[in-house]
């Protein structure tokens, strides 16, 4: 809840840097090599960001044991973000103190 409040009141700029570290810590979760300045920067070019949030969709699928399908991050990405934000973070939350 935190991350989606945030955000608004920092008019965005939290939700990148969110963005920044949780590709950071899905990348460390599922050992791949994401770079999460690209996949940021990525976020700014047309229809380079929808490929960002499918890959992005992807990784948080494996980290979270498929609890939320690739499909079903990417659709609340797309749709409504902060579904997506929560989800995501719940996800890297439960597997912190697991």
């Amino acid at each position: 809840m935190f991350v989606i409040i945030a955000s608004i009141i920092t008019l965005g700029i939290y939700g990148l840097y969110w963005f920044y570290n949780t590709t950071r810590e899905l990348g460390e979760i599922n050992k791949s090599e994401t770079n999460p300045l690209l996949w940021t920067i990525g976020l700014f070019i047309p229809f380079v960001n929808l490929y960002v949030f499918w890959k992005y969709s992807g990784e948080a699928e494996k980290a979270l044991k498929s609890k939320y399908s690739q499909l079903i991050l990417f659709l609340a990405w797309i749709v409504f973000f902060p579904i997506a934000q929560y989800l995501i973070q719940k996800g890297i939350n439960e597997y912190a103190t697991a």
